[in-house]
């Protein structure tokens, strides 16, 4: 009994972005640096031009194409292409944080500035992200919601080996303001 080539199962998923012309196709897949396939998409009009980031493949129509008619081509030609990648084991210890930094500092780091604040990774160990919120997130009465909404979403939706996303010093700082020559009213 043959064996046919060794197919590597993929989860990929499309994300709208601000730019009506581009795709964000999410991956768990570790991709290569460059896909042939997304070259021949663009010498054959479908796309205008394409990016590969971590955990992402960035996709721009061409001029004269829709979403509804290269969205199936595309998802295809990406499917087919990254069953075909040859299997690699799991991103794990200091390629694994490098890769999740990056996410983060792409995705998470500008809606943590708009506020003042900001999201670094500490570490990533056994399945658990711990990331330092500086600034005004540091110790934001809202920052249960930005791990939970932001940071673990985004994480997670590329590397689902995180279970766990935690705050390195989630406790708030209390100090009190005195304002000298301020008296009580009776």
């Amino acid at each position: 009994m043959s064996s046919g080539p060794a197919t590597t199962t993929v989860s990929l998923h499309p994300q709208a972005s601000t730019d009506p012309q581009m795709l964000r196709w999410v991956t768990t897949a570790t991709l290569p640096a460059e896909l042939p396939v997304l070259d021949r998409l663009v010498a054959d009009g479908v796309l205008a031009r394409s990016e590969i980031g971590a955990g992402e493949i960035r996709t721009w129509l061409a001029d004269g194409s829709s979403w509804d008619t290269a969205g199936p081509v595309v998802r295809t030609a990406l499917f087919a292409a990254l069953r075909q990648l040859p299997h690699t084991p799991a991103l794990s210890g200091e390629l694994l944080a490098e890769r999740i930094a990056e996410l983060i500092a792409r995705e998470v780091a500008p809606v943590a500035a708009s506020h003042g604040g900001g999201i670094t990774v500490e570490s990533v160990r056994e399945g658990v992200l711990t990331v330092a919120m500086t600034g005004a997130c540091h110790g934001c009465s809202l920052g249960h919601k930005t791990l939970d909404d932001l940071v673990r979403e985004t994480v997670t939706a590329h590397f689902p080996q995180i279970h766990t996303v935690r705050a390195a010093n989630p406790r708030r700082s209390r100090f009190a303001l005195g304002i000298p020559g301020l008296k009580k009213s009776k």
